[in-house]
């Protein structure tokens, strides 16, 4: 199996970039706990401080599935109430440098 990272891009809601961040804080401390899970990374824009990318490593697809279903829908409502429109999402493979 190959691993993957599941990238998600966000925009905050006017006024709620720093209720977004808090949010992501939280949810991606969640995720970490999840098998399969290998880690997180949260990145803000420098241009653009309202637009944060969360990123999550998974050891393979299955897992990041397995791992979707393990977490409860709540835990996205204070993500889902920061947040303007839809997140982008997108699930990326890591390729060899060699």
């Amino acid at each position: 199996m190959t691993m993957i990272a599941r990238q998600y891009v966000m925009v905050a809601k006017p006024g709620e970039a720093a209720a977004l961040r808090t949010a992501l804080v939280t949810l991606a401390a969640n995720i970490q706990q999840m098998e399969g899970c290998l880690g997180t990374d949260l990145l803000r824009d420098a241009g653009q401080p309202e637009r944060f990318v969360l990123i999550e490593r998974w050891a393979s697809i299955d897992a990041h599935t397995a791992g979707g279903k393990q977490l409860p829908k709540e835990a996205f409502a204070p993500v889902m109430a920061a947040v303007m429109g839809t997140p982008e999402a997108r699930d990326l493979e890591y390729l060899p440098l060699a």
